[in-house]
């Protein structure tokens, strides 16, 4: 009779392991689904990001005319990573803009 009921028990032992191992798995899915989920979603983002045209934005033109001097001063002062921040800022307000109940007044 006992080992009958050791039996048992080891089975439902094994049942309880094989149950466990499947929801890991199933986690394992769930979780490797949301990260890919997340990464198509940056690609996309990327891509899109990508394809602006910045050519306007990119010519050098009236900068090639000023002194070396001056150039050397400005790259001293940080004035192109000023210029990106308050780019990236603004691009960031007028993103915000579009989303209804974000505009907090402005």
């Amino acid at each position: 009779m006992q080992a009958i009921i050791d039996t048992i028990v080891a089975f439902g032992d094994w049942l309880l392991g094989l149950v466990k191992k499947v929801f890991e798995a199933v986690w394992d899915f769930v979780q490797d689904g949301i990260c890919w989920a997340f990464d198509k979603l940056l690609s996309a983002a990327v891509s899109l990001i990508g394809g602006v045209d910045t050519s306007g934005v990119s010519q050098v033109g009236a900068w090639g005319t000023l002194p070396s001097e001056i150039l050397n001063i400005l790259g001293l002062l940080g004035f192109g990573q000023c210029m990106g921040i308050i780019a990236a800022a603004i691009a960031i307000r007028l993103g915000l803009q579009l989303i209804p109940f974000v505009r907090l007044g402005s």
